[in-house]
């Protein structure tokens, strides 16, 4: 068995493409039913991270174009393979790595399917390219806690008038209760 097909715990941002050699019907049946894609793999799949298609679909762009433009596949990783990704013809099956939900698992798939090639998504380095050596940067540079704001006259008016009103409230509800 292919090294390709042992997926690892957690994997992200890698792509799978499967040719498939079956009739239209059965292609058209693969993608509709997420049980036969779980059997095409031999593995449970989270099938919404599967897509099976027919090449025909990517007129004017072709499959290397879809990987490359519309997954984020580097030119350099589908220059080995451009010429077999041109010449696919028929159905092919991509499945993403999150298809397989962060579980480790090896594909075991039918004969009807061919994996042409595994390929990475183009990441996004996050890491910081200089350091910043602003004493604002630094940690707990912060400025220590300020004594407590006073409410403003707006506030304390406001808070007064609440009191006073609830205190009406209180006595016209005494004398109700008194009188009646």
């Amino acid at each position: 068995m292919s090294a390709d097909l042992r997926i690892p715990p957690n994997e992200r941002g890698v792509i799978r493409v499967f040719a498939l050699s079956m009739t239209d019907q059965d292609a058209r049946a693969l993608k509709d039913d997420s049980d036969a894609i779980d059997a095409a793999l031999g593995t449970s799949v989270d099938a919404n991270q599967v897509e099976v298609f027919p090449v025909s679909d990517l007129e004017g762009v072709g499959l290397v174009g879809y990987l490359a433009e519309g997954n984020a596949v580097a030119a350099e990783q589908l220059s080995p393979d451009k010429a077999k990704l041109d010449k696919l013809g028929g159905w092919v099956m991509i499945v993403f790595s999150l298809a397989f939900e962060d579980r480790e698992t090896v594909l075991e798939p039918v004969a009807a399917l061919t994996l042409i090639g595994t390929y990475g998504e183009v990441r996004t380095d996050w890491r910081a390219t200089e350091t910043v050596e602003a004493d604002s940067a630094k940690p707990y540079s912060a400025p220590p806690e300020t004594v407590k704001k006073k409410p403003s006259d707006a506030a304390m008016s406001g808070r007064i008038a609440m009191i006073a009103l609830l205190v009406l409230g209180l006595l016209t509800w005494v004398m109700i209760r008194i009188g009646g």
